[in-house]
């Protein structure tokens, strides 16, 4: 019973979780070319466009790509090859199980490997902006913990994705 509780409540924050940063991802793809935009313009019109608004762009590129990432895994639309037989049923969970488990490794590297480089790299400025250079850094142990979130929502409840591709394919 309490497993089984602990299991939803994972499942639920890795669904609520999965929309926010998704919906952050939108707002970070706006604000990219709201900024690219003024680059142009100020190019155009003034013959001089700031520095900051590419340094910012690409900061928010970078974390808008860690981020959606972390959706993908959780939606299913990250590249995959099918080469197990779909009535094979057992051997295609399975597949599920270990492709989770390999996504939760990689976010527990990303998250230590990504700590140790903020660590190493903190103190340092951004050249335009001389903002923290850890905002850039933060993106790869933040992501890192979104994988693993979402590895173990798939490890829990593995047919989770099957069900909602088959329920939205249905007329």
């Amino acid at each position: 019973m309490l497993l089984s509780r602990i299991a939803a409540a994972i499942e639920a924050t890795s669904r609520l979780v999965s929309r926010l940063v998704a919906n952050l991802c939108v707002a970070l793809v706006y604000v990219m070319l709201g900024l690219l935009a003024a680059q142009v313009l100020m190019r155009y019109f003034l013959g001089a466009p700031p520095s900051w608004t590419e340094e910012l762009a690409i900061i928010l590129f970078a974390w808008l790509v860690l981020l959606y990432a972390s959706v993908g895994l959780r939606e299913g639309f990250h590249v995959a090859i099918q080469f197990i037989p779909a009535d094979w049923i057992r051997l295609n969970r399975l597949a599920d199980r270990l492709v989770a488990l390999l996504a939760m490794g990689f976010g527990a590297v990303a998250v230590s490997a990504g700590l140790a480089y903020v660590g190493r790299t903190s103190g340092q400025k951004t050249a335009a902006l001389q903002m923290p250079i850890e905002t850039l850094y933060l993106a790869v142990p933040v992501c890192g913990g979104l994988f693993i979130l979402h590895a173990l929502a798939l490890l829990i409840a593995p047919g989770h994705r099957a069900a909602a591709s088959e329920a939205s394919a249905a007329p």
